[in-house]
């Protein structure tokens, strides 16, 4: 089966495209004849291609950008991100589309800029006879996905897929500096979303930092330029003494992941950082409801964020290690093309 992906060639800039990657390999591994086709990246409200044959070799597993023009020799387009619309002007391939947004992100995207259609895109995109399965890895936001989505059309699934071979206990560690370094050390790095930023969480630290000495946090993915508001409270930590590293975003997060004793998110979904992290054997302290990660707190509460910390720093790391590496078997790649490729396969029969 010839499986086209369409999605912006962004290593280490996008997390959309990090998750399609993995996706790649798990069609090749099911012996699918996989090849990718660059939707080009916005950069300064202008859309920009990389060169065809343009190579992504990370961890053992090759990506080559092939020639849009290909895409007409498609059994079945994978879309990530949406191409330029003359792209399927000449095929009739069924497509099935990824829907990396969250709905309450793409909600308040399109709700507070009048120039985006973000969530009537998917809307919209959806009715497409052309597309088959609208497919997403968050079961929790099915009662929001039916609103706009037919039954039929949606294609869940319980659990993302991670390259384990790339995000595993072993290999390469970041180098965390003496001054920056805590006897527990805690990474922060989600990317700031319309749905979630990192404002309420970031407090929970501040209070944790007031009722433990012994932690540092490091907080990456930090937006450019920093607002005077942010620097407020990245001060507040440093007069704790519990400021680490920051940076903005970063590449490798493989490495970074490995020199850390735990992950702090807001989130309650498996996000790529929660299953990245879990992949490398690093615990994760996530939002109540997250049924993969070791320590649960209301990221909205700061005297909770407080407390799940202290039961990480209090916990026996062992076992916390290990079952990190247990729930990271979920993200395997056979569990996720058992799913897809019953999709793929009731597509073509059809």
């Amino acid at each position: 089966m010839k499986i086209f992906h369409v999605a912006s060639f962004a290593p280490h800039r996008c997390g959309i495209y990090e998750a399609a990657r993995d996706m790649i390999k798990a069609d090749v591994l099911s012996g699918h004849e996989v090849y990718f086709i660059d939707a080009g990246f916005t950069v300064n409200e202008k859309r920009e291609y990389v060169d065809i044959g343009t190579v992504d070799d990370r961890g053992g597993f090759k990506i080559v950008v092939s020639n849009p023009s290909n895409i007409d020799f498609a059994d079945i387009i994978v879309v990530h991100n949406m191409p330029p619309f003359a792209w399927f002007v000449k095929n009739q391939a069924s497509v099935v589309y990824i829907i990396h947004d969250r709905p309450l992100a793409s909600f308040r995207t399109e709700n507070n800029n009048s120039d985006i259609q973000s969530y009537t895109f998917i809307h919209d995109v959806a009715k497409w006879p052309r597309v088959k399965k609208m497919v997403y890895f968050w079961p929790e936001f099915k009662p929001f996905w039916d609103t706009i989505l037919l039954e039929e059309k949606q294609g869940i699934f319980e659990y993302p897929v991670i390259d384990r071979d790339r995000f595993s206990p072993d290999g390469r560690k970041h180098i965390i500096k003496d001054e920056n370094r805590g006897d527990f050390n805690i990474l922060l790095c989600d990317s700031w979303r319309e749905d979630v930023d990192m404002f309420e969480i970031f407090n929970g630290v501040i209070q944790a930092a007031r009722d433990n000495k012994n932690f540092k946090l490091h907080f990456y993915g930090l937006e450019r330029p920093m607002k005077t508001c942010w620097e407020v409270l990245i001060q507040e930590l440093y007069k704790l003494n519990a400021m680490g590293e920051l940076y903005i975003r970063m590449p490798d997060m493989d490495t970074i992941y490995r020199s850390m004793d735990a992950v702090l998110t807001p989130h309650k979904i498996i996000t790529r950082i929660i299953g990245e992290s879990l992949s490398c054997g690093i615990p994760v302290i996530a939002s109540n409801g997250c049924k993969v990660s070791q320590f649960h707190c209301n990221p909205h509460d700061a005297h909770s964020v407080s407390k799940a910390i202290k039961e990480y720093i209090n916990s026996d790391k062992v076992e916390v290690k290990k079952d990190a590496l247990e729930q990271s078997k979920n993200f395997n790649f056979n569990n996720y093309s058992i799913t897809m490729n019953k999709i793929y396969n009731d597509i073509m029969k059809k």
